[in-house]
């Protein structure tokens, strides 16, 4: 079974190679196209009724993964994961959303994107003996400048990922409220295109 299973991945590499080493021979965007970026991240919360718990923000390592098509050289359709991670004070604090993304690129022929997206989130707070978990709705804008058209781009980047209807539970509890968290994302990510 895993034999099949390893065939497949091999195969679908390929696959793919062979389409992007196509699309880099053209000088444009066009077809499959990825992006993997990491950088920095500030965290953040809203929570009516939970006390001085929105007043801090948090530094952490943040990224991404996106996946998708171009549908013409100015418009990009795919899929981003997306995480934030803080570990400190004997607490792991991690916040991912996996969403719809759209890119826009105003000129066909330069690097210059505005993106939007809407998803799915979840945020944990826990240390050995407790947790604070929610899930909800998601939604993101940025904008990004890729160097380098063609086959490969570095692509510097800042997204604001926002959140709502995220309900807490502590210790899987509901507590009836919502904590509704907040990534400001900037870094550094290499493109496919």
């Amino acid at each position: 079974m895993s034999r099949i299973v390893n065939t497949r991945c091999v195969a679908a590499l390929v696959v793919v190679a062979a389409e992007l080493d196509a699309q880099a021979a053209e000088g444009q965007r066009s077809g499959f196209g990825m992006s993997l970026g990491l950088g920095n991240g500030s965290a953040g919360v809203t929570c009516e009724g939970c006390g001085d718990v929105e007043d801090e923000r948090m530094d952490g390592l943040s990224g991404y993964l996106r996946m998708g098509r171009h549908i013409s050289p100015q418009f990009f359709v795919g899929v981003e994961g997306t995480g934030w991670m803080k570990n400190s004070d004997g607490w792991e604090r991690r916040i991912a959303a996996v969403s719809g993304v759209v890119l826009v690129y105003p000129s066909a022929s330069a690097g210059f994107f505005v993106r939007g997206g809407a998803g799915a989130i979840r945020a944990v707070i826990e240390d050995a003996s407790n947790s604070a978990t929610g899930s909800g709705i998601t939604w993101q804008a940025g904008l990004g400048y890729d160097l380098g058209l063609g086959g490969v781009a570095l692509t510097p980047y800042v997204t604001y990922v926002e959140s709502m209807e995220v309900a807490l539970h502590i210790n899987d509890v509901s507590t009836g409220f919502n904590l509704n968290p907040n990534i400001l994302q900037f870094g550094l990510a290499v493109t496919v295109q």
